[in-house]
């Protein structure tokens, strides 16, 4: 028996709504034109993807040789199909986010299929995962701001969705490629995926795991071959220089910060149902724990992620594992919800509104719990990072308007300044610099943000702008001669000529 979609097709509706609102809130105005820019992280791809376009390659400047400041390969790839429409770049952005909606409409029709087939004689099960996971606040946010995490949560559900109704395992192998395709630690699922298709029917497993090895081996001779470095530029300047031991500890500090209210609650009431209920044992409940356990693992190992902060939620790669944890525990929970139900007169549970009356009271709880502060946050501040990113926005277009396309500017924060301003741009913290992100480490590990080497960047390179500030950046001007500090806090090289540098003082926010 197949449960009663309306419910489905009602949280589908309010999604589409909602996403669109979310979208049309972080959009802002610049002088008479409307503007829509993604998360700094996305507007990095967004630079190469550009560049690829325009026939240049997947460069970073315009005339350098490949580096690869990106770890999203097929969706950079993706961006950069965008980019041969003629959108101007006030709204290139909008077409990623309305993307990215899309995708998470998809994933939720998805997540309801996966618990439908778990149980499909629930009504409350495939709502209350549905729900649940249409209004995650990290997924809704990494995604809508142009980050690959929806589209790697839409392929490993579907992945999971055919590896539990034994369909099409050549299917399996396509998703899995494009997941890895996306995102190379999307392997961390894919294996887990394989090993239960294993454990089910060996022979189901070739195709799969065929993908798995073939894809990742291509991409790792991609990138040598073409950036002549096996792995991305972004891993030796977050990981290298720390010790794997000062790494988890960050990762586990934040993981108790930021992530325990997102995981806990739903952890440990699926493990006790899990040891309660000796039936739901089985290969499918430890594939969706695996999933999710592996991803915490991952994020504690790389030390997390730079932005838990800002975003006060579980950061991207446990985000990834967050749809298994959801899945498990709405097949858990409507177990209990059976169980108390047990008794009732017949005429209750056949009413398809009764489906209702449960699972969206407790979802709504859920939600409450996992993301019921962030999401109040947003009500009161709009989303996270938006302030920086709209003035990052406006100082690369102020840049632009009061600089020779012939100058070399230099930023910390490497993505909306350097793709509005479309000028050569040397990046401080190394995130596309070799250079730099395979020197040494300074300070406290904090990802993507312990490394620099102004004497190489500024004293060696000397842009004609150094666009923003970061917090050693003052320290290292003091006295500088060569350059000026403007009133807006850009500095301006003296001798440059391709700077108008009155016009650049000039207030931009």
């Amino acid at each position: 028996m197949k449960p009663e979609r309306k419910p489905l097709y009602l949280i589908l509706a309010i999604a589409a709504i909602f996403y669109l609102a979310f979208i049309v809130g972080t959009s802002f105005i610049v002088g008479d034109e409307r503007f829509f820019t993604l998360v700094d992280d996305a507007m990095i791809s967004m630079r190469y993807a550009k560049h690829l376009a325009q026939g240049h390659g997947l460069v970073w400047n315009i005339g350098d040789a490949p580096v690869e400041g990106f770890t999203n390969l097929g969706w950079t790839l993706y961006l950069s199909f965008l980019h041969l429409f003629p959108i101007p770049a006030s709204k290139i952005s909008l077409t990623v986010m309305l993307t990215s909606s899309v995708i998470l409409l998809a994933n939720i029709y998805v997540v309801w299929q996966i618990s439908a087939t778990l149980l499909p004689d629930s009504k409350h099960a495939p709502t209350l995962a549905a729900f649940v996971i249409a209004f995650y606040f990290p997924l809704v946010f990494w995604s809508l701001r142009g980050m690959e995490v929806g589209l790697l949560v839409l392929l490993i559900d579907l992945a999971i969705l055919l590896a539990f109704t034994q369909k099409k395992t050549f299917l399996v192998g396509v998703l899995l490629l494009l997941a890895i395709l996306v995102r190379l630690d999307a392997i961390i699922a894919a294996v887990l995926i394989v090993v239960y298709l294993f454990a089910k029917d060996k022979r189901s497993t070739v195709v799969p795991a065929a993908a798995i090895v073939v894809t990742t081996l291509g991409i790792l001779w991609f990138q040598q071959a073409y950036f002549g470095s096996i792995l991305p530029i972004t891993y030796y300047q977050k990981v290298t220089g720390f010790s794997a031991l000062e790494r988890i500890r960050h990762g586990i500090l934040v993981f108790n910060q930021f992530a325990t209210r997102d995981t806990l609650f739903l952890f440990l009431f699926s493990l006790a149902a899990l040891l309660f209920y000796k039936l739901h044992r089985n290969r499918e409940a430890l594939l969706l724990t695996g999933i999710f356990l592996a991803q915490c693992a991952y994020s504690i190992y790389v030390g997390g992620d730079y932005a838990e902060p800002e975003t006060n939620a579980a950061n991207r790669f446990i985000t990834q594992g967050m749809p298994a944890l959801i899945l498990l525990f709405s097949w858990m929970a409507s177990r209990v919800l059976a169980n108390l139900k047990a008794g009732q007169p017949q005429s209750a549970s056949t009413n398809p509104k009764a489906a209702l009356r449960p699972a969206i009271p407790l979802a709504l709880g859920v939600l409450l719990i996992v993301s019921g502060e962030p999401w109040f946050t947003y009500t009161i501040d709009n989303a996270p990072l938006l302030k920086a990113d709209i003035r990052r926005v406006k100082l690369g277009l102020h840049i632009a308007q009061n600089t020779s396309p012939e100058a070399v500017i230099a930023v910390h924060a490497a993505g909306q300044v350097p793709y509005y301003s479309e000028r050569t741009t040397i990046d401080l913290l190394g995130l596309n610099d070799p250079i730099i992100a395979m020197g040494d480490a300074h300070g406290t590990f904090y990802p993507g943000h312990n490394k620099w080497d102004y004497e190489y960047s500024i004293d060696e390179l000397q842009p004609d702008v150094i666009a923003d500030n970061f917090e050693p950046l003052p320290e290292f001007m003091q006295g500088n001669q060569l350059y000026t500090k403007l009133k807006n806090g850009i500095y301006v090289r003296n001798d440059s000529m391709l700077v108008d540098a009155d016009g650049l003082s000039k207030e931009y926010r």
